[in-house]
């Protein structure tokens, strides 16, 4: 596999070099893209589409995310924004179930006020995790938090390699009744073959796979986990993405961790709502 060429980021950095990652589309090109997407073949958005896919595997390359503001319609009804993101997505790899009930799609909302506490940084179990927001949360809160892996790493190698040793050793996430693999084993912070950074993390999962038959932590994992998060939630290394009606993020897993701030949600035609896919890539565009 080649070596890519890997930033490393902080939320600052993030944000200078936003023509790395973040697209905006004009009205024009989305019209083409939404005709032919709903048409189901590729025609006059052809140049678009190009334009597109390039981008997004530059930065997924580069960086790790993408985004692009304006793709789709909110206006749209969601069903048909479902089918047209669907049909772009043919473009970067395989749809895949993303809970044991075999949804290929979902839509994240407010349910009995969870939006009220503020998800942990985690890795879905995917290549890429696609995230397109159909309504934000009213009160400007609910932020797609993103951290880089490379950058992390780097800061943990520095200030403390044994917690890193550790990090860089086999975990179990137990994952029993999801999609996917049940029981996953894997470094929680690794070298990829492309020359990379890798990440798998759940925060949850990590610490409750003991009480499902994993094994025990032991004192120096504890420890390893809480250096982790420390450096996780320090304000420089997350980077807060406040996303409009419309727009994608694209995540590849294995080189991004995520999260959410939290959010008090509106009840009713106002609440917030983001439609989430995942992706296996396929054989024409691997990393």
């Amino acid at each position: 596999m080649d070596s890519v060429t890997e930033i490393g980021w902080s939320s600052l950095e993030l944000d200078a070099r936003r023509e790395l990652w973040s697209l905006p589309l004009g009205e024009r090109e989305r019209r083409l893209l939404w005709a032919d997407a709903r048409a189901g073949r590729w025609g006059a958005a052809e140049e678009v589409r190009g334009r597109l896919r390039e981008f997004v595997r530059n930065a997924a390359d580069s960086v790790g995310v993408t985004h692009v503001s304006g793709l789709v319609d909110p206006a749209r009804p969601e069903q048909e924004i479902t089918e047209v993101l669907s049909f772009l997505l043919r473009d970067f790899g395989r749809i895949v179930p993303q809970n044991g009930r075999g949804d290929l799609t979902s839509v994240l909302h407010d349910q009995d006020g969870d939006g009220n506490t503020e998800l942990g940084f985690h890795c879905d179990t995917c290549d890429l995790l696609v995230l397109l927001c159909l309504r934000p949360a009213f009160d400007g809160g609910g932020l797609t938090k993103l951290a880089s892996a490379r950058h992390v790493h780097d800061l943990i190698q520095r200030e403390r390699p044994d917690a890193l040793t550790t990090l860089r050793e086999d975990w179990t996430f137990d994952r029993s009744g999801r999609a996917g693999p049940q029981v996953v084993v894997t470094p929680i912070l690794y070298d990829r073959k492309d020359g990379t950074i890798g990440c798998y993390y759940q925060t949850r999962t990590v610490r409750s796979s003991p009480d499902r038959g994993g094994p025990e932590l032991t004192d120096r994992q504890w420890e390893a986990l809480g250096v982790l998060d420390e450096v996780l939630y320090r304000p420089e290394i997350a980077f807060g993405l406040p996303m409009a009606a419309g727009d994608l993020l694209i995540i590849r897993n294995s080189r991004v961790l995520h999260g959410r701030s939290p959010y008090v949600d509106e009840p009713g035609p106002y609440s917030r709502r983001m439609l989430r896919i995942w992706v296996n890539e396929g054989e024409e565009w691997a990393l």
